[in-house]
């Protein structure tokens, strides 16, 4: 009885926050996070429906906005999102989820920004799955391929050892397509632009609380052990249609200099999936990349999603984009966000 009263009384205190329009909002909440969209644009979206619910854009045709906002500069896609953000609201989110990465990525709304620190060097938990024999400049399947392996010698056993060099407080090199600043600018403008990145991308410190290896096969030694992670149906359609399907017609193996992506899915490729807890401030595609480099072969990560963050989690914790337009939904996000975090 005590737990219901107290239920229903921090469902009324975040009732009273609100008093007609979201200024009166205050919180930190879960969103479902999709593949394919940037925090940046699903934060966006977010700002410009808001208080629009039924009348708002079709999240499906904001996702195709934002697409093709990416393929233009990054001034003119800053200059188009600025004309349509409602001043009298504040959001932001505790801690940036890669364009192709999904999964759990916490919103704050007004006061509820300050409290999006904790989140950034809160612990986080991902499933990944990495393509095993290929290295790519971005560590990713979206980049050109930098290096071929072979991965013969490559045996279940000797991944779990070198496992173990990367758990506890680590020194990691962050990815040149990365969202580093580094003299004023962002590690991937470099990249992008072609341009010699100014002074050497120095390793930093980072905790990496565990690492599990869930799941590996290599068709071409015949080995499989444990079993893969299914991932959501709207997630696996992702990673595997698209720009991400495979190609029957597709022989050999990719060619350093040319993308990967058509390879993403081969279906002889030696794959394994890894659980991570970290803290803040990891790059599991770069723990993917190195993790090749220690088995004496290469690798790269095709797909990445947050699990957790903090103690809110995706399978119960994280509402979809679609809801974000609705007050009432978001309402009930941070009512269930601070039952978990603050357990009232």
């Amino acid at each position: 009885m005590l737990r219901a009263a107290q239920d229903v009384a921090a469902r009324q205190a975040v009732m009273r926050l609100y008093s007609g329009d979201a200024s009166a909002l205050h919180g930190v909440f879960a969103v479902n996070k999709p593949p394919g969209i940037s925090c940046a644009g699903l934060l966006d979206y977010f700002k410009r429906n808001i208080t629009k619910g039924a009348d708002s854009m079709p999240f499906s045709e904001h996702f195709d906005r934002e697409r093709a906002l990416r393929a233009r500069s990054d001034t003119l896609n800053k200059k188009a999102r600025r004309r349509f953000v409602p001043s009298n609201i504040r959001v932001g989110h505790g801690g940036t989820l890669d364009v192709e990465a999904a999964g759990v990525l916490v919103f704050g709304i007004n006061n509820g920004c300050k409290q999006l620190s904790e989140y950034l060097g809160g612990g986080k938990s991902y499933l990944a799955t990495g393509l095993l024999g290929v290295a790519t400049e971005s560590y990713d399947a979206e980049g050109n391929v930098s290096r071929l392996a072979e991965t013969a010698t490559i045996a279940g056993a000797k991944i779990q050892e070198a496992i173990a060099q990367f758990i506890g407080n680590i020194m990691q090199r962050p990815p040149i397509y990365s969202a580093i600043k580094l003299d004023g600018k962002r590690l991937y403008e470099y990249a992008r632009g072609g341009e010699n990145i100014p002074t050497e991308v120095l390793p930093r410190k980072v905790t990496v609380s565990d690492v599990k290896l869930l799941y590996y096969e290599n068709q071409g030694t015949g080995e499989k052990i444990g079993r893969r992670v299914m991932l959501p149906a709207d997630y696996a359609h992702y990673y595997t249609a698209g720009k991400y399907e495979w190609q029957q017609q597709l022989v050999g193996r990719p060619v350093v200099g040319q993308p990967l992506l058509p390879f993403a899915n081969q279906p002889t490729a030696p794959k394994l999936q890894l659980l991570i807890n970290s803290g803040g401030g990891v790059y599991v595609r770069s723990l993917i990349h190195d993790l090749g480099q220690a088995v004496g072969s290469a690798a790269t990560m095709v797909s990445l999603v947050r699990m957790s963050q903090g103690p809110l989690r995706l399978d119960r914790d994280t509402i979809k984009p679609e809801d974000l337009v609705y007050l009432d939904r978001v309402k009930e996000a941070i009512h269930h966000a601070n039952t978990v975090i603050h357990g009232a």
